[in-house]
């Protein structure tokens, strides 16, 4: 039986919880998403359709690629400074994978964020042609979901300009 070190059997499960992590994540947000978009369209059947054949594509790629990532990760140890720790590199073209990854979650959010906009502003231009007496209750829970939205679309666009540029060509030549 070969000897495998408890420290590699660790770092291997840690390396895919954390892989496995964003993949779950991006599932829930998406879910999330959906179910807000939704409500923000007024329980549109069509509209709930479309975001969920969309973010089923999405998703289902993203766990395919997942998947071929995590087959072409290589385990090597590194010493800094004289402490032994794991690094993980990719074989192949796992680095334009892992790359495709961010870039189909990026075209899921972009795609919410226009849907998004899109609502806003049919919705404030109807306000600005109906004044602004009716419809206030409508107008608070509109407002509250608008305003979580642009700040989930914020972070998202930061997390992704970070991660889209962490794995760019020119940062990856040594």
């Amino acid at each position: 039986m070969p000897f495998v070190s408890l420290t590699d059997a660790v770092s291997d499960i840690l390396e895919y919880a954390m892989n496995w992590t964003n993949v779950v994540m991006t599932a829930m947000l998406g879910v999330i998403m959906i179910a807000r978009l939704h409500a923000v369209y007024q329980g549109s059947r069509t509209m709930l359709l479309f975001l969920v054949i969309i973010f089923l594509a999405v998703g289902i790629a993203s766990v395919v690629l997942g998947v071929i990532v995590l087959k072409t990760t290589v385990a090597e140890e590194v010493m800094l400074s004289g402490i032994h720790m794991c690094n993980y590199g990719y074989v192949g073209d796992a680095q334009l994978l892992a790359s495709m990854f961010w870039m189909l979650s990026t075209v899921w959010e972009v795609l919410a964020l226009c849907l998004s906009v899109w609502i806003a502003v049919k919705h404030f231009r109807d306000l600005r042609r109906l004044g602004p007496s009716t419809g206030s209750t409508m107008g608070d829970c509109f407002r509250v979901l608008m305003t979580s939205h642009v700040l989930y679309f914020a972070s998202f666009a930061g997390v992704s300009c970070f991660q889209l540029i962490s794995i760019s060509p020119a940062f990856l030549v040594r």
